[in-house]
């Protein structure tokens, strides 16, 4: 995987062209599975900033599995995480999706979402549900988070439900900058 990784590089042009010939209105590009094969490795914002596609926009969209965000310690490592894919690709907009969220209860989302807008609350959380070494290393961080203010929305998103589509298509369009569009 590694190496498709790096190799992809030097087939970015055949790449352009090939979704090219397809005129779309937008593109949607998976990175591999493993985040740091992209995001971590030198080609990865080579990629990125290849893809574009003359004044094309391009957005980063970090994807926050609602499984595995259930407790602070999960959803502070998951929060480094995007912060660290932001920081690697600081010249294109970022947008954070909390996904799957049909595999969730309602409860769930609106304690995730609560964390992501208030620090606080997370850090309360942490202290509460985290026990010894866990505890402490996360509300250590949690004070990172405090100390740098929000991060980017986190948008509540399912596909099978086709549940926040709507609003990450907001949020995209908000993200181009894009008043003329043919989808309003």
């Amino acid at each position: 995987m590694i190496l498709a990784s790096d190799l992809m590089v030097n087939y970015l042009d055949d790449l352009k062209d090939e979704i090219d010939e397809y005129n779309p209105d937008w593109v949607i590009i998976d990175t591999a599975g493993q985040l740091e094969l992209f995001a971590f490795r030198e080609t990865g914002p080579l990629i990125a900033s290849a893809l574009g596609f003359s004044d094309t926009q391009r957005s980063v969209n970090f994807l926050f599995d609602s499984n595995f965000v259930l407790r602070p310690n999960g959803f502070i490592s998951t929060l480094l995480l995007a912060a660290s894919v932001q920081f690697r690709f600081r010249n294109i907009s970022q947008l954070n999706i909390l996904s799957k969220v049909d595999l969730i209860d309602e409860d769930q989302i609106e304690m995730v979402i609560n964390w992501s807008q208030d620090f606080d609350a997370l850090a309360e959380s942490t202290n509460d549900r985290e026990k010894g070494l866990i505890r402490e290393l996360s509300m250590l961080i949690s004070e990172v988070f405090i100390q740098m203010g929000s991060t980017s929305e986190l948008i509540p998103s399912s596909t099978r439900e086709e549940r926040g589509l709507d609003i990450l298509f907001g949020h995209l369009q908000r993200v181009f900058d894009s008043d003329e569009s043919k989808f309003y």
